[in-house]
């Protein structure tokens, strides 16, 4: 105590400190300290000047979109198991977990093809980045959305539910395909530290039918810790993308981005329905084959349905209030 060092030697030290290997007390870090950085988790390498854009350049875009970018071997059943997690999620206090979303850790080896397309999405987003990220606190956080695509056909413009929303009715109804603004973030730490919102590197959507409300995705960021009354989202937005489903179809963006699907403001792309249109007279052959298609019980109940799956791409981080797939709820699944 009290033990005083020359200028040169606590320069020196200094000096050292930053240039040594600082891998062991990175671990230590990873295992408990949380660094933000412009709203992601990061790891520092104490280098003075290094950036963290130099460091782990993800987002390697705002906006990035594939067209046809994934298809499926058995499509129907792909697409039943999607309905059966969204249908798991709303559970409460049920035989499942009613996690919001769930987590496949990155290290963890998938056991269905929901787990295997989510870390095959996480890998195609951080590959030639083995090494500057921690395996251990990253991974696919990910969840599946089938909602109704109720297109009005009428003049009518009732204003649509969002998804999630609880109303408390109990009526038949399904949700409508409107997805209200949002930002995705950890919510559950927010909750602990109020202002500090933690966001994924990069968010996903896999469009999985070719009907429903389009994404809006717009240039504007969550508001800082600092900014306290939120003033930063106030101002004009000068730009925006709009993603179409599509089926196969994969977008991706910066994880800090708001977004959502506003079906009060933009119509929803559906497929002929009215009585009218489908007594319209058909060559045999083609009657046959549309005939053989709706046989299948699962691309018919699914008909109509916009379906996306979603991936978020956390490094560093596990985001606190996603789960892991119920291992019951795997056993269920056909794929």
């Amino acid at each position: 105590h009290g033990v005083k060092l020359p200028v040169d030697l606590m320069v020196c030290n200094i000096y050292d400190f930053l240039n040594a290997d600082h891998s062991l007390l990175l671990d230590i870090m990873a295992e408990s300290d949380l660094i933000l950085d412009e709203g992601f988790p990061v790891l520092s390498d104490f280098k003075p000047g290094s950036s963290e854009a130099d460091r782990f350049p993800v987002p390697r875009a705002k906006f990035a979109s594939y067209t046809k970018a994934i298809t499926f071997a058995q499509r129907a059943s792909f697409l039943n198991d999607c309905a059966l997690v969204f249908n798991a999620r709303a559970i409460e206090d049920g035989e499942y977990s009613s996690g919001s979303t769930f987590f496949l850790p990155s290290t963890m080896k998938p056991r269905c093809a929901l787990e295997a397309l989510a870390q095959t999405i996480f890998k195609a987003h951080t590959v030639g980045l083995e090494g500057k990220f921690d395996p251990k606190n990253s991974g696919a956080e990910w969840w599946t959305l089938v909602l109704d695509n109720k297109q009005s056909t009428n003049n009518s413009n009732p204003s649509p539910k969002k998804a999630g929303d609880d109303d408390g009715d109990d009526s038949e109804d399904e949700e409508d395909d409107e997805v209200g603004m949002h930002f995705d973030a950890d919510y559950a730490l927010e909750d602990q530290a109020s202002g500090v919102f933690l966001h994924p590197r990069v968010a996903t959507i896999t469009y999985l039918s070719d009907v429903g409300v389009p994404t809006l995705i717009l240039d504007k960021r969550s508001p800082p810790p600092q900014d306290v009354e939120k003033s930063s989202l106030n101002g004009s937005i000068t730009k925006g993308w709009l993603s179409h489903p599509s089926f196969g179809k994969h977008v991706s963006f910066d994880g800090r981005l708001l977004h959502g699907a506003p079906g009060e403001y933009f119509p929803s792309a559906s497929i002929p329905t009215s009585k009218e249109e489908d007594d319209v007279s058909e060559p045999q052959t083609k009657k046959q084959k549309i005939e053989e298609k709706v046989d299948d019980k699962e691309d018919a109940a699914l008909a109509g349905k916009r379906i996306t799956f979603l991936v978020n791409i956390w490094v560093n981080h596990s985001t606190m209030d996603a789960v892991i797939l119920d291992d019951d709820l795997v056993s269920k699944l056909t794929t």
